[in-house]
């Protein structure tokens, strides 16, 4: 553009200089927005530099657009419009009595004929130059943000892979944990708590034959201190085995007596750190009592375990069927389950469902027994 304006100051004249200065500017500008289109916008590129090279073999004035069309040509490839740039650029250099009248008259700058084809020569291969380096900046763009987008996705990978080993030495450490609090309950109720009464009986065989009332006073006092240890070993191995409860070992261990005849999924979504230990006991007891009668009465293929935590409640939900059933337990909303009332369909209740529905009820919930392809046990426990 800088060594285009001296051109146009040597062919133009008066208000021409700003007129063609304002049009080469505009069409640069165009140029580089229709790039930025895509496939189309690249299209209409080339449709106007095959119109400038027609411009500057129609009107000789037109060369100083020759090296913005030159630009453009390079970095399309398209050498059609190069062609016809070429022809009206030869055209302009070998008719030099039309080219001399291109001297304005006010120019600052003389230039001949010969002057002219020269600069616009220099200024063409300077501009196809420019054109190639912008060529090669773009390649290493495109390259450099490939390159960023495979390290973000490769961080990503890494970011869910260090997460995944987290959560799984996070589980084994758990596991871990519960095992050896397990382990300690043991010991202490095998251990201390045996110890600790034989000694409540041997102080309480004391104070039967013992007939010193001094003595019977110590006797007394030491058989309360049993007591008061031996009630806090159970509240502590009573603590311990409570928090070892693994809800989700719990319940697979449950299922696996029905793998020898049944097809069995289970399905637990939620943070078993976050159950209560009422809860917990109440879920496997439910699921306990729904087995049994699984294995007692059901003659279906396929058992479904269901454990899922909701904001406000949590979901227990054990059904045997058969494959025909195609059922699914997103086929029916939480509000239509509840909703439900008793129907013909059910079966009546024995001891092992009412206690089901007296467990949940216990914990704020309700159950449910249904009777549709195979019997159904849905139950819903409020959160605490």
């Amino acid at each position: 553009m800088l060594f285009s304006l001296l051109l146009i100051l040597n062919i133009f004249s008066g208000s021409q200089k700003i007129i063609i200065l304002f049009l080469m500017i505009t069409v640069a500008s165009f140029t580089s927005f229709l790039r930025m289109l895509g496939e189309k916008g690249i299209l209409a590129n080339k449709i106007i530099v095959v119109l400038i090279g027609i411009c500057i073999c129609i009107w000789p004035e037109a060369i100083v657009f020759t090296p913005l069309a030159a630009y453009e040509i390079f970095l399309d490839r398209h050498w059609i419009a190069g062609l016809v740039l070429v022809v009206g650029f030869a055209r302009f250099c070998v008719s030099g009595d039309e080219a001399d009248r291109l001297q304005a008259v006010d120019s600052i700058v003389n230039f001949d004929h010969l002057s002219i084809c020269l600069f616009v020569f220099l200024e063409t291969v300077l501009s196809i130059y420019l054109s190639y380096r912008t060529m090669n900046l773009q390649i290493l763009e495109t390259e450099n943000k490939k390159i960023r987008d495979e390290g973000e996705i490769k961080k990503e990978t890494l970011k869910k892979q260090n997460k995944n080993l987290m959560e799984e030495q996070d589980k084994s450490i758990t596991s871990a944990q519960l095992a050896e609090r397990n382990r300690i309950a043991r010991e202490i109720h095998d251990n201390v708590g045996h110890m600790l009464s034989r000694s409540i009986l041997q102080v309480g065989a004391m104070m039967v034959i013992n007939k010193d009332e001094k003595m019977a006073a110590e006797l007394k006092s030491l058989r309360e201190t049993l007591d008061t240890a031996m009630n806090n070993i159970r509240s502590s191995v009573h603590d311990l085995r409570d928090e070892a409860i693994d809800l989700k070992s719990a319940l697979e261990e449950i299922a696996e007596p029905l793998k020898q005849s049944f097809n069995v999924s289970l399905e637990f979504d939620a943070d078993a750190g976050e159950v209560s230990k009422e809860i917990k006991y109440a879920t496997i007891n439910i699921v306990k009592e729904s087995v049994s009668n699984i294995i007692k009465y059901s003659k279906n293929e396929n058992v479904d375990i269901r454990f899922y935590e909701h904001p406000s409640m949590y979901q227990i939900i054990v059904h045997d069927y058969n494959q025909s059933g195609n059922y699914s337990v997103n086929q029916r909303t939480v509000p239509e389950i509840f909703a439900q009332k008793k129907t013909k369909g059910e079966s009546g209740e024995g001891m092992g469902l009412e206690n089901i529905r007296t467990r949940a009820e216990k914990l704020g919930g309700n159950a449910t027994f249904t009777n549709e392809n195979g019997f159904r046990v849905f139950v819903r426990i409020p959160r605490k």
